[in-house]
């Protein structure tokens, strides 16, 4: 199964603090339709939005690993996990039906995002290989 990550989850090291090395890394992945930002809690969210994209990172992975990615997650008290449509950066036609955690919509919309949760995203952003210009704004909320 496939779960798509645009937070912390990104992070390779802290990944591999969640599900040790049981999952691959299938890259840089964008999701069409959504927006990203900081959430009522200082964290990073992700809703619904016509006409907008977040990128972040394809993982395959198996039923154990999402289950400790739900732990992780507070699914289903904090966060919901929905299926959505990926398209991997760079492969026209690759598509993907994948897992993706986002909060209730009245989450969205916070002042800031916490530095230290921030500096991992961008961390996982640079090694992952995002394009430049979404590290850029990940970099604006610093």
């Amino acid at each position: 199964m496939y779960y798509f990550a645009y937070g912390s989850n990104m992070n390779l090291e802290h990944m591999r603090r969640l599900c040790g090395w049981h999952f691959r890394v299938l890259g840089a992945a964008i999701l069409e339709g959504y927006e990203f930002g900081p959430d009522m809690r200082g964290y990073a969210n992700i809703r619904p939005s016509a006409g907008d994209k977040v990128y972040g990172v394809l993982y395959e992975l198996d039923e154990e690993r999402l289950s400790i990615l739900d732990d992780f997650e507070g699914y289903p008290n904090v966060f919901n996990r929905i299926e959505v449509e990926v398209s991997k950066v760079g492969a026209s036609g690759n598509k993907y039906i994948t897992w993706v955690y986002l909060e209730k919509p009245e989450q969205f919309g916070g002042s800031y995002v916490k530095e230290d949760y921030l500096k991992r995203v961008i961390i996982g952003a640079r090694e992952n290989r995002l394009p430049e210009a979404w590290i850029e704004k990940l970099e604006s909320y610093l």
